[in-house]
């Protein structure tokens, strides 16, 4: 007996070829005809249910109940759903006001790369706005925020960006006062590419996916870490898809942390912001890092099947 018709008898087809090996698998009622082609097969009932059941919803973040962190002097927060448009948050969403901090910085990085929106920008440039988004370089951003044209920058920022409560000061960028609300707008902007124009766009969007530094980084003004946050309150599917820029400060002037976390992912915009009293060490940053993971983590859920 030939080995064809070996395997015509057993109702087994050729799947697939690697090399000069070839894979078999067995088709209930299947027959091979003299040219080896399968006829009249029928996918076993297991085979056909594997095959008609749909990949498992993956989880997203949408508009829900935020319990307000105790012990804060401010809090506030706003959600962009990017695929409605819908915007919601918290109650002063609109009217609550906090320094951008280095959460600006991703600002700084779109204004000045827009010019170059068709064509490379400069390596040097490239390799100077890594590190003020990556490890939130201050020095960098006031290289960056001069070249931009300092407080004209901050007023393009809201002019791009459709932003409606934003308010530069003189002092610098950090100074900058910014609502949730218009935080979540400034991500979007960032996201959709009005910000550094279709081409940087991307390349900013992976650099802030590579923000790195937990909360205990905060080694020097050149490097200050900044990933933590939102980040560490979403699922793992999320997370790998998402760009942050955070920003904080202990400002002496009122003896509070000043803190906001910035979240944009293809689906949503959320921005977290707060002041809060606590040390100035890694302990006090992380009580803001906790309320912005926390802040994610409401807002997490996963599609019913």
């Amino acid at each position: 007996m030939t080995r064809l018709r070996l395997f015509a008898l057993i109702g087994l087809i050729v799947v697939a070829t690697v090399g000069a090996l070839l894979v078999l698998v067995p088709l209930a009622g299947g027959r091979l005809d003299a040219a080896g082609i399968h006829l009249n097969a029928s996918p076993s009932p297991e085979v056909a249910n594997i095959a008609m059941q749909a990949a498992p919803p993956l989880p997203t973040l949408r508009a829900g109940t935020v319990a307000n962190p105790t012990g804060l002097v401010a809090f506030g927060w706003a959600l962009l759903d990017r695929r409605t448009g819908q915007l919601t948050g918290s109650a002063n969403k609109d009217s609550m006001t906090n320094t951008t901090e280095s959460m600006v910085k991703a600002w700084l990085a779109a204004d000045y790369l827009r010019q170059f929106d068709g064509k490379q920008a400069p390596l040097q440039a490239l390799n100077d706005l890594t590190l003020m988004i990556e490890d939130s370089n201050d020095k960098v951003a006031d290289k960056y925020y001069n070249l931009d044209g300092g407080q004209v920058s901050i007023k393009r920022l809201a002019t791009t960006c459709e932003l409606k409560n934003l308010a530069g000061d003189s002092t610098g960028w950090s100074y900058t006062q910014i609502t949730p609300a218009d935080a979540v707008r400034y991500g979007l902007c960032i996201g959709n590419g009005h910000a550094a124009g279709a081409t940087q766009t991307p390349w900013l969007l992976d650099k802030m996916r590579h923000v790195r530094g937990g909360v205990k980084d905060q080694l020097s003004a050149t490097q200050q870490g900044g990933h933590w946050g939102i980040i560490d309150g979403l699922p793992d599917v999320l997370a790998q898809n998402t760009s942050i820029k955070n920003g904080w400060t202990f400002i002496h002037a009122d003896n509070l942390w000043h803190l906001n976390c910035m979240a944009i992912h293809p689906d949503w915009v959320l921005t977290v912001e707060m002041q809060y009293v606590g040390s100035q060490g890694a302990s006090g940053l992380q009580i803001g890092a906790d309320a912005c993971a926390s802040v994610a983590r409401q807002l997490s859920y996963t599609p019913e099947v």
